[in-house]
């Protein structure tokens, strides 16, 4: 430990060079939970469609995706992303750091929210969905208007959850040499040898990040899944952590 260099954590300088990589972290992380729920939307509905063709390429996708390791995600798309993009781009294509930070972790994460919907969607009375369908309603038309808000309103807690995961995760991409809020910290202590003090300082800035959401988590939803839905995500949540 290096009690004397503590100083440097309120220097102006720091304090802006930390912020910097905070910021590439806060965005890093909305793109990924973005891109996440648009394609595990796409997913948890392939998952319940009654077509096979749809069926079994999703569940092979998410049962795939989370027996792999994030990290081994991000490393294959900042080796081999640009080879995959050129066809479409040209052969000058060079995948930025940012963007295969951001397949990476919205691959796996879009595994995970797909279940976390599918869950939701399972865990609504049959009745919801029969009565749209007996008023005429279509199939798309009864998810987007009745299956949908009902099953998302549920799963807000969940999703919450799964972006403070995201956002300690982004740690990962720092392995790919971009910079972020662990990637400054490293930097830092690289040049000061300090590692314990400057990893402790930015652990304070994720705990207060992530501790934040969490509670708001609890207070837009506390209570009001149903326990079939709760028991449902304990389930997900306990795989992600053993992958």
């Amino acid at each position: 430990m290096r009690p004397d260099t503590w100083h440097l954590f309120i220097d102006p300088g720091i304090l802006r060079f930390f912020a910097e990589g905070l910021m590439w972290t806060v965005l890093l992380s909305i793109t990924s939970i973005a891109l996440s729920f648009a394609v595990g939307l796409l997913f948890a509905l392939g998952r319940l469609s009654t077509r096979a063709w749809l069926r079994w390429p999703s569940i092979a996708y998410v049962e795939g995706v989370l027996a792999v390791p994030v990290l081994l995600l991000i490393v294959y798309f900042s080796i081999k992303g640009s080879s995959l993009f050129q066809p479409f781009f040209g052969e000058d294509f060079d995948l930025p750091r940012f963007w295969a930070g951001v397949l990476g972790l919205s691959m796996y994460t879009s595994a995970i929210i797909a279940e976390i919907l599918r869950a939701g969607i399972l865990a609504l009375p049959r009745g919801q969905s029969e009565a749209a369908r007996a008023l005429g309603l279509s199939y798309p038309r009864t998810m987007r208007f009745v299956v949908l808000p009902q099953a998302l309103r549920a799963m807000v807690p969940a999703l919450m959850a799964q972006l403070t995961t995201i956002i300690k995760d982004t740690s990962l991409v720092g392995t790919i040499g971009f910079f972020e809020l662990y990637r400054s910290a490293r930097i830092i202590y690289t040049q000061n040898f300090n590692p314990i003090e400057a990893l402790g300082f930015i652990s304070i800035i994720y705990f207060v990040i992530c501790f934040t959401l969490s509670q708001l988590s609890r207070r837009l939803e506390l209570g009001q899944a149903p326990k079939d839905v709760r028991a449902k995500l304990a389930e997900i949540q306990l795989r992600d952590q053993v992958a």
